[in-house]
């Protein structure tokens, strides 16, 4: 029903299976009212977007309306070929309090209809009243979700997950609906804190959801239509967005940007080139009375998929996280919340190893990105006996190439990074750290950042040479001026030892290259170890990475069960030692901290080795996916 193919932070570019269609996320539903079409399903469809959502309980109260969906389907009374989801009449219980149908009827009913997605009818709770009230909505939610798990349909059917701004309660919420079996977990209640700019609780209130939910199932995001917003929320691990801000926006004269929205009547130039704001100028569409609400709608529809393209985008390039640091500068509240979402620790967990993009510093918040977090705690994985840490101001890159050395088995060189505190010499051509970008001058004064990374990490040292230019810093050593008078001797076999520790975990470098001879490019970089006229490893130049060989990965065995693997069960070992890639459903364990493309080992349940790979899924998702790949092959037996 739904599998992975490309990823970047939470987000991930996706295929998700409905009846008979298949759609890519993250995916932008715009909401059509089955009453009032002045925008139609095929006007929608023809400029790109391959699903709506509408209403099902409206087509249910409307005589007219519910004898046109039954015997012709919901698909051909709106005249969409495309996936449709409807709603269930939750909207209108939020605003009026009530409905006037069962909670089972009208589930049936959407699957009656010919619904691709059905949705329960959930209670959405007001963000303004106590803990007892939303917990006693959410209550009555899960009873009504329980009932209606246990009916069979042809449809995909998506049970809300309520519980207001209470993180407890969106907890118990995710917890018990993922043990329902839904296909798919929108997260509702939230159209107040958008509409208040509570952002920072949004934030909030999805990353509990996400903790909590199957990782195996799309997540839909309920009322996210502003372009702004799409970026973060993708980020966060939503999949499925919805909205019907173009046309609510558009009957306010307002005009959607990626970044915000202007007024009509004040725009002096369009800054967008969509088919609308090429046919019109500002003064023409505003003075243009009996249209200017439905082409104005249709711009805002033009640029809210403009930006949903970008997203998936930026997911398959890697720079999603660029984007929403981007994007959250379009307001204040918005930018507020980036911090919650980087300091959460389930990003980490799912934000890809290696990307195409460099990582770019583009602000204060983005020493809180999961790559310089994960560098951090990876440091400790570094080897420390016997050698003296030597801290030298950051230099142009290649620090090597300006100090004159690549590694040392007597000293542990670093460069002192305001972006990553402490760069280790030996590890400088592994991304991020091969591949990042910062001003010369900082937006943030992030001495704080050396001094926390340089202390925490001298700590494994006995003795510590720093740079007579770091005084300031007043970290506890002993300072020099010279380096050269240090007398460091280059090692390079240090440096790829260095380099497998960082990537694979302490003591894999003396596992892999015990009595290794090291290659060389022309570029000056490691290119392979070779033992014996046999290739251990490859080192990738895009990224520094460490390529086992077969040979290479029965060393990496040596290291305690389950490092670093992935076993799969009898029936997929055949395809694994031809070269296949390994799908979710025959994995029976791993490694549980594996990360998006990370370099495994595929064994079966006897630690026999079968072949290596680049993993897709984390860890974690490869033991909850039933479909798709999980590690694509790289080496076989």
């Amino acid at each position: 029903m739904f599998e992975i193919k490309k990823r970047d932070a939470m987000g991930r570019i996706g295929l998700l299976k409905a009846r008979n269609k298949v759609i890519e996320t993250p995916v932008l539903l715009p909401v059509v009212n089955p009453n009032l079409q002045e925008i139609t399903p095929e006007y929608i469809k023809g400029i790109g977007y391959e699903g709506l959502i509408t209403n099902s309980y409206i087509i249910h109260q409307s005589k007219k309306l519910r004898k046109n969906a039954l015997e012709n389907g919901i698909h051909k009374m709106l005249g969409f070929d495309g996936l449709l989801m409807t709603d269930s009449g939750s909207y209108q219980l939020y605003c009026y309090g009530d409905v006037d149908v069962d909670p089972i009827e009208i589930v049936k009913f959407q699957n009656a209809i010919g619904s691709d997605i059905g949705v329960i009818l959930d209670i959405p709770t007001p963000t303004n009243v106590d803990h007892s009230r939303v917990n006693a909505d959410l209550l009555e939610t899960l009873k009504r979700a329980k009932e209606s798990s246990t009916l069979s349909f042809e449809m995909l059917l998506a049970g809300t997950i309520q519980g207001g701004v209470f993180l407890d309660l969106r907890a118990k919420s995710a917890k018990e609906m993922g043990n329902m079996g839904f296909d798919i977990y929108p997260i509702g209640g939230v159209v107040p804190l958008l509409d208040n700019y509570r952002f920072n609780d949004l934030v909030k209130v999805v990353m509990e959801c996400k903790k909590h939910l199957p990782l195996n199932k799309p997540v839909h995001l309920f009322g996210c239509g502003h372009p702004m917003m799409f970026a973060l929320a993708c980020a966060m691990g939503c999949d499925i967005l919805d909205s019907a801000a173009y046309s609510l926006f558009a009957q306010n004269g307002r005009y959607i940007t990626s970044s915000g929205t202007l007024r009509l009547p004040e725009i002096r130039d369009f800054p967008c080139s969509c088919k609308i704001c090429s046919s019109y100028t500002p003064k023409e569409l505003n003075q243009s009375e009996n249209q200017k609400e439905t082409l104005l709608a249709k711009h805002n529809l033009n640029v809210s998929l403009e930006e949903i393209k970008m997203v998936k985008q930026c997911i398959h390039d890697g720079s999603l996280l660029e984007l929403v640091e981007r994007r959250v500068r379009g307001h204040p509240y918005l930018l507020n919340s980036l911090r919650s979402f980087f300091l959460s620790p389930l990003l980490e967990k799912f934000d890809p190893l290696t990307k195409r993009s460099a990582f770019f510093y583009s602000g204060s918040e983005s020493i809180l990105r999961p790559e310089i977090t994960r560098h951090i705690s990876r440091l400790n994985r570094l080897r420390t006996e016997n050698r003296t840490l030597v801290i030298l101001p950051e230099n142009r890159k290649p620090y090597s190439k300006f100090i004159g050395i690549k590694g040392s088995k007597e000293y542990q060189v670093t460069m002192l990074s305001k972006v990553f505190g402490i760069i280790p010499i030996e590890i400088e051509d592994i991304y991020p750290l091969n591949q990042h970008v910062a001003p010369r001058y900082t937006s943030f004064n992030q001495d704080e950042l050396m001094i926390n990374t340089a202390k925490k990490f001298l700590l494994n040292f006995s003795k510590t040479l720093i740079h007579h230019s770091l005084k300031y810093l007043k970290l506890d050593g002993n300072y020099f001026k010279n380096f050269f008078e240090i007398g460091v001797k280059e090692d390079i076999i240090s440096k790829a030892i260095s380099m497998a520790d960082y990537q694979f975990g302490n003591g894999s470098g003396n596992i892999l290259f015990k009595d290794v001879k090291i290659e060389i490019s022309k570029t000056n970089r490691i290119r392979r170890a070779i033992h014996q006229k046999h290739i251990i490893a490859a080192f990738r130049a895009s990224d520094g990475f460490i390529i086992p060989s077969i040979k290479g990965a029965r060393r990496i065995l040596e290291l305690p069960f389950p490092n670093n693997r992935v076993i799969v069960s009898k029936e997929a070992e055949d395809f694994v030692e031809e070269g296949k890639s390994v799908f979710s459903k025959f994995i029976i364990s791993c490694d549980p901290t594996i990360r998006p493309y990370q370099e495994v080992i595929v064994v079966n349940d006897n630690d026999k080795l079968l072949g290596t790979g680049k993993a897709i899924l984390t860890g974690l998702e490869m033991l909850s996916f039933n479909r798709g790949v999980a590690v694509k092959t790289r080496h076989h037996v």
